[in-house]
């Protein structure tokens, strides 16, 4: 279609399309494609009656009649359905917009692309149980893996909108173990579904990874205090991956994907803490702040959720 490509997932339509509405703009596009595919139609059945013709006329002599019937009627009887289908209305996408209605359906995305020799192939969305085929660049614009909830027109299955949905928080009793299973799950499971899922927990938990340990770290805005810190900080604290707990008698005990680790912690005169973390040494600046616990260092931040205050034996 020409002219530039628009947004195939407009975040200020959402609100109409959660109604089962199309936006004015959305409308004007669908009906624009429609138009589009519309002569497209006729073009190509205007190509399949000059075929027939040229065959039922002017068709070398070695072509037995038998086949040049057939063929002369082939051509006809699709060309009539394309003029039949297009010019009275009967096509999917001209029925939806005589009464525009959005549904939707929700679950873990899935992408398959079928090749073909020529041209770009089959693009599809496979969410839920469902499966929707989309032009190109609704396939590159939607994510690989997550929960989305995708709106649609229901008889074309026109593909009209697409959100991402928040994720089940990980469990933070997730193991090496388990995680090599969902992954296992998500390459060798012949069920759309269970592998789509599988999918969308491995981009969950590395959403959490990230979450966890990959957040820039700003200076902290004040010289921690030494002996506050110390002893603020004892207790058992964690935000899903990792769970950390500090003793008064300076141990400390590390649990992250169901690996336990024993250290020791304490904190330096200039206020940094030193601690064993995750099986590192490190010595950063460290800030607990109500039931958060800010670990600052390499210009990355930790941030740990108070889960028990102040134990005193392991």
């Amino acid at each position: 279609m020409p002219g530039s490509a628009p947004n195939p997932f407009p975040t200020d339509a959402l609100d109409a399309n959660r109604r089962g509405e199309l936006t004015p703009l959305q409308f004007a596009r669908l009906r624009g494609l429609e138009g589009y595919r519309r002569k497209s139609a006729l073009h190509g059945a205007f190509l399949l009656v000059v075929a027939a013709l040229l065959i039922g006329f002017f068709a070398s002599p070695s072509m037995s009649v038998p086949l040049r019937v057939l063929v002369t009627s082939g051509c006809l009887a699709i060309a009539a359905f394309l003029v039949i289908r297009f010019l009275g209305g009967a096509d999917g996408l001209a029925r939806d917009l005589r009464r525009p209605r959005v549904q939707c359906v929700e679950g873990a995305i899935g992408k398959k692309h079928v090749p073909a020799e020529h041209g770009e192939g089959l693009h599809f969305l496979e969410v839920g149980d469902r499966r929707f085929s989309v032009a190109p660049l609704t396939y590159q614009a939607a994510p690989d893996a997550g929960h989305v909830r995708i709106y649609f027109l229901p008889l074309s299955r026109k593909v009209v909108n697409l959100e991402r949905l928040p994720g089940a928080a990980v469990s933070p009793d997730v193991t090496v173990q388990s995680v090599m299973r969902t992954l296992g799950t998500s390459i060798g499971s012949s069920d759309q579904r269970t592998r789509n899922e599988a999918r969308a927990t491995l981009a969950e938990m590395g959403d959490a990874m990230k979450a966890a340990f990959g957040a820039p770290a700003a200076p902290l805005s004040a010289p921690p205090d030494a002996q506050a810190l110390a002893s603020t900080i004892l207790g058992t604290w964690s935000n899903g991956m990792i769970t950390v707990t500090f003793y008064a008698d300076g141990r400390a005990s590390t649990r992250m994907l169901g690996v336990d680790r024993a250290g020791r912690w304490s904190v330096e005169s200039d206020g940094r803490l030193r601690a064993d973390v995750a099986g590192r040494q490190l010595s950063a600046e460290a800030r607990v702040d109500g039931d958060r616990l800010i670990i600052a260092a390499e210009g990355r931040a930790l941030t740990l959720m108070r889960q028990a205050s102040s134990p005193t034996a392991g």
